[in-house]
């Protein structure tokens, strides 16, 4: 028996390694972008407790069941999608039965994109990464990564937007009130935060 357990013992080991968690996420179009490798590195090590796992596509990092990072989707064009900014960052916030939900966002899970910054970034929040916090709280942990990427827009407020004029209208500088801004109605994430007041994506 005592010859045995030297043995037992390397094997255990290989067993444990063999549990890593690895995160299966999506591919981006502009994965390959360098200053991806650079927002990568400005990511925290652990987010609201789940620490760093394995991902499976380029420009991608995740914690576990708490959140994932994907960087080089393609920019978001203006809209009215509900917008949020955390951090000096602007994030658009998707709701459920947006199409651009990744696999592994969906039910129990917030997903937000980075709007007006190159390269654009998502994020998957868990519920069980917010906790008894908010989602702006953990939104905060990504400020530093988002901090690296080309400022080209900004959200602006609903009576900041620019007016949409019916054709061959012409605007006299004194405004319309029948005319609306953008194309879609957004909804509310987290109604307790001030940061999320109703924005306007909108170039500059």
């Amino acid at each position: 028996m005592k010859n045995r357990l030297p043995l037992l013992i390397p094997v255990a080991l290989v067993g444990l390694a063999g549990c890593a968690t690895t995160v299966g996420l999506e591919a981006t179009p502009y994965a390959s972008d360098p200053t991806c490798a650079t927002m990568l590195q400005a990511t925290p090590d652990e987010v609201s407790g789940f620490e760093r796992s394995k991902t499976t596509a380029q420009a991608t990092t995740a914690w576990g069941e708490g959140a994932s990072f994907r960087c080089g989707l393609e920019s978001p064009t203006p809209s009215t999608d509900r917008c949020i900014t955390v951090g000096g960052i602007d994030w658009l916030s998707l709701d459920s039965s947006d199409p651009r939900i990744p696999q592994n966002g969906g039910d129990g899970t917030w997903t937000f994109i980075s709007y007006g910054r190159v390269p654009t970034v998502e994020v998957v929040i868990s519920t069980e990464a917010v906790g008894a916090g908010t989602v702006t709280d953990v939104l905060t942990s990504f400020t530093p990564a988002m901090s690296q990427a080309t400022v080209e827009r900004e959200c602006v407020g609903l009576t900041d937007a620019p007016l949409v004029l019916d054709e061959g209208e012409a605007d006299d500088g004194t405004g319309d009130e029948n005319a609306i801004p953008g194309e879609d109605a957004t909804r509310d994430v987290d109604p307790s935060a001030e940061e999320l007041a109703t924005n306007e994506s909108t170039e500059d």
